[in-house]
């Protein structure tokens, strides 16, 4: 059962066609990865997403709802949680702050409630929880990002470049936790600049080129495609 549709998106930036009819499908419970250059409108997808850009044609399916269109605010509250790339944290908030950020909705008990299994998921976040965000690790700041989005209990999550400017360790225990968060029933549509990685530990994959998709399938058949192979994995 697919929790998101999107089907023949299209999006178009300062009067350029970003995406151009772009068709995925994410399973409940799946981790889908989007693979592609820089500028091929990976990001633009995600922002477009989860209310940040206005579709220029197609739709936005999440769990039988159309939500093309629909302001960021809306989108949080029908289930997506997005982790931008670069973080995006609020650097002279402490971590406690950021997390109240990404759940404004939340009464105060329930919030309490919600932040308790964030520093499950993430124990070092209790240990910063009144230091200032941008004070953290990069590592530290990824985990308070994934966090943040978490917070409303989302039942898809977007993750935009969860390696970028980390250590191989850290990445390790990132996606490691990323596969927490999955076995906690939440889907996951991933991009990552580490192909290697993104086919490791996805089920199905998308490659875009120029706005379009342009190879698509199953993650262990593409991590063998002699195309995917020639041009994202550094093999001949």
């Amino acid at each position: 059962m697919n929790l998101l549709t999107v089907e023949g998106l299209s999006v178009r930036l300062g009067g350029r066609r970003v995406l151009d009819g772009v068709s995925l499908r994410v399973p409940a419970g799946g981790l889908v990865t989007i693979l592609g250059r820089n500028g091929v409108g990976k990001t633009t997808m995600l922002r477009t997403m989860s209310g940040l850009y206005r579709p220029d044609g197609g739709t936005i399916v999440l769990g039988g709802t159309a939500i093309g269109g629909w302001p960021a605010h809306r989108v949080v509250a029908a289930g997506i949680g997005h982790a931008p790339e670069g973080r995006q944290l609020f650097g002279d908030m402490s971590v406690l702050e950021n997390l109240r950020a990404g759940a404004l909705a939340l009464p105060e008990a329930a919030f309490a409630e919600r932040v308790a299994e964030m520093e499950k998921l993430f124990p070092i976040l209790s240990e910063r929880r009144a230091q200032s965000a941008g004070s953290l690790s990069g590592g530290e700041q990824q985990m308070l990002s994934i966090a943040r989005a978490l917070m409303p209990r989302p039942r898809l999550l977007l993750l935009d470049e969860p390696s970028l400017g980390l250590a191989p360790k850290v990445v390790a225990r990132i996606f490691a936790l990323i596969g927490s968060v999955r076995e906690r029933g939440v889907a996951v549509l991933l991009v990552e600049q580490n192909a290697r990685l993104g086919l490791q530990v996805a089920d199905y994959a998308y490659v875009l080129d120029q706005g379009r998709v342009a190879i698509e399938g199953a993650a262990r058949e593409l991590a063998r495609d002699e195309r995917v192979v020639s041009a994202y994995l550094g093999e001949a």
